[in-house]
């Protein structure tokens, strides 16, 4: 099997579609004798900025000398990117080579059945970095954590709760202390919990009765450690108890982030040194999460899918955009709260371009979501056929106007239909692609 071949195989498997419960992990895990059991762990779960922390997380503990494995989701620039080692995914030869192992033993599963797309990766993200020999897997929970795929590992080293709130409803719970509850599932008996100093009092109350039953102690870092923030779309710069460091990562919420996984590294590596700290934050890049790209008109890349995400996005174009033009380009799944996310962000935007995000999950019709920020206040809302016509319309909305940023959201299947285009332009915009 070649790596189109192995891609072809996992698209036969219906990404997308949500297996809750353990049984087909530990049952395909116990077909190459338990690769999970042999990992240390640091388990992230949470709703708003997990991926950035278990980015951060990987990159301390790799500038800390510590050989690192990072399974992130979901895929922005590609499969291969969700699995990686010290910053480098895994090769196209070793991808197919595991995906046709895993693909091959199938037949094996017998009654627990056929593994799904998220639980394929994550099976060969444990595989690759148990035989790899890494010191820490950082795994990042692809929904909840109770029944994730990835909570077959055994008691971690950490356990990180980043902000909880409401999302993925219909599966994890309908109040933010249900859902916490679910994500708490991580949490076992001989582990540290980690949770961020943003944590909303409902997440938290619910974090401490959880970890109390299971004898895990809770560590949360303080902001007030923090002082000195210069803010700019291109990164935070900020004094961490006397140590000046600088983040390239956009928004506010990323210093909590950044706190939450210091403090997780610091569980894995005790000592851990002030030059690790400044070296593996400066190293850190996260696409489409409040990602500047520089052109005509420049774009703002943001995944924000949510609620809470579209607040912290707000947050960022109040501050550090004041005063600019901003058109939106918007399109989501249908099973995201539209109202709840377009009312942080529809006020804030002169026009939007709504439109539709191929993904594995049915999208919320372009018109539908136009309407939506209509009723939120948007004053101009057009729609547009797909990503990349949007992306026109939007660079015509612009007019050559140097004080027009596009900022583009509401899903990761967005952002990544459109990044690649992007960061080929240059500064000369996308006349001449193609739809």
């Amino acid at each position: 099997m070649d790596y189109p071949q192995a891609l072809a195989a996992i698209e036969a498997l219906h990404p997308g579609e949500i297996k809750p419960g353990l049984q087909r992990m530990e049952k395909a895990l116990s077909l190459f004798g338990h690769p999970q059991r042999r990992l240390k762990v640091v388990h992230v779960a949470g709703t708003n900025g997990k991926g950035s922390t278990a980015a951060m997380v990987r990159a301390l503990l790799t500038a800390a000398g510590c050989r690192t494995g990072l399974f992130s989701s979901p895929a922005v620039t590609g499969l291969r990117e969700t699995v990686a080692i010290d910053g480098v995914p895994v090769s196209e030869g070793e991808f197919a080579a595991l995906t046709e192992e895993l693909i091959r033993r199938q037949p094996e599963m017998g009654e627990a059945g056929t593994l799904s797309e998220f639980e394929l990766l994550t099976a060969l993200a444990l595989l690759h970095f148990s035989r790899e020999r890494v010191d820490f897997a950082v795994m990042e929970c692809g929904m909840g954590g109770r029944d994730d795929a990835t909570n077959v590992v055994p008691a971690p080293a950490a356990a990180v709760l980043t902000p909880v709130a409401l999302d993925h409803t219909a599966w994890l719970g309908k109040t933010v202390e249900e859902i916490t509850r679910n994500k708490c599932g991580i949490l076992k008996p001989g582990c540290t919990a980690v949770t961020s100093p943003d944590q909303w009092p409902e997440a938290l109350g619910v974090l401490y009765e959880e970890a109390a039953k299971r004898g895990v102690t809770v560590r949360m870092p303080s902001a007030g450690s923090v002082s000195h923030r210069e803010e700019g779309v291109e990164g935070t710069s900020f004094t961490w108890r006397g140590q000046r460091l600088f983040l390239p990562l956009a928004g506010s919420h990323q210093v909590d982030n950044a706190l939450t996984a210091i403090e997780a590294a610091r569980v894995c590596v005790p000592e851990l040194s002030s030059q690790a700290v400044e070296q593996g934050l400066s190293q850190v890049r996260m696409p489409c999460r409040q990602e500047w790209m520089p052109g005509t008109p420049p774009v703002l890349l943001d995944g924000a899918h949510n609620p809470h995400g579209a607040l912290a996005l707000a947050d960022t174009v109040r501050r550090l955009l004041k005063g600019r033009r901003v058109i939106l380009i918007a399109a989501m799944l249908a099973d995201k709260d539209e109202a709840g996310w377009a009312s942080a962000l529809a006020p804030l935007c002169a026009a939007a371009v709504c439109c539709e995000a191929k993904g594995p999950r049915p999208s919320l019709p372009a018109e539908e979501l136009a309407a939506c920020l209509r009723r939120q206040g948007c004053p101009a809302v057009e729609t547009a056929s797909s990503p990349v016509e949007a992306l026109r319309l939007a660079e015509e909305l612009a007019a050559g106007d140097s004080d027009t940023v596009v900022a583009v959201a509401g899903s990761f299947y967005l952002c990544a239909a459109l990044r690649p285009l992007l960061l080929s332009r240059g500064g000369s915009g996308l006349h001449g692609y193609s739809m």
